[in-house]
């Protein structure tokens, strides 16, 4: 039986960003050593990809359930009482993230109409820095709710596909 290894649009984003980050460090030390002398712009673009690949990590990290969770008191609970925490804590990390998306969107829309600052190196407007943030919280929203989901059906019995587990 072959087991075909499935790609998430997430981790993709990441990999590209962390491979761009790679790149763009490794020129600088090279610059730095060789020419005596930096590239300012890759720490600008550098910080924002490192702000990108956490969220989207902990996007990642839901979806295989190695998000840090403190177990020692949730294992002693009886199933309900698991249930209603699982279902207490993705609340309590939903409200979270759409408070980040929704006033990292407000900060967008305020650098964008009213602001219009500019990053120091590129000049670049730095609401298309600041746009990951929000973007990449959608996506730990989606694996808050699904893992959730996931791991309510697993206390009820059920595989993530909603079959009897055997």
């Amino acid at each position: 039986m072959t087991h075909k290894k499935k790609y998430h649009f997430d981790e993709l984003i990441a990999a590209l960003l962390l491979g761009i980050m790679a790149v763009l460090t490794f020129a600088n030390v090279l610059n730095r050593y060789l020419l005596k002398s930096s590239f300012a712009f890759t720490e600008e673009i550098t910080v924002s990809m490192f702000v990108w690949i956490t969220l989207l990590g902990i996007a990642i990290a839901f979806r295989r359930g190695t998000n840090l969770k403190m177990t020692n008191l949730y294992d002693s609970f009886p199933t309900s009482l698991k249930k209603l925490s699982m279902i207490l804590s993705a609340f309590i990390g939903i409200v979270i993230f759409l408070f980040l998306v929704y006033n990292s969107g407000r900060e967008i829309i305020k650098n964008m109409t009213f602001y219009h600052t500019t990053s120091e190196a590129l000049g670049i407007p730095t609401w298309i820095y600041s746009l990951g943030t929000p973007l990449f919280s959608i996506f730990v929203l989606k694996e808050i709710v699904s893992s959730t989901i996931n791991a309510v059906k697993k206390l009820n019995g059920k595989t993530p596909d909603g079959t009897e587990e055997v």
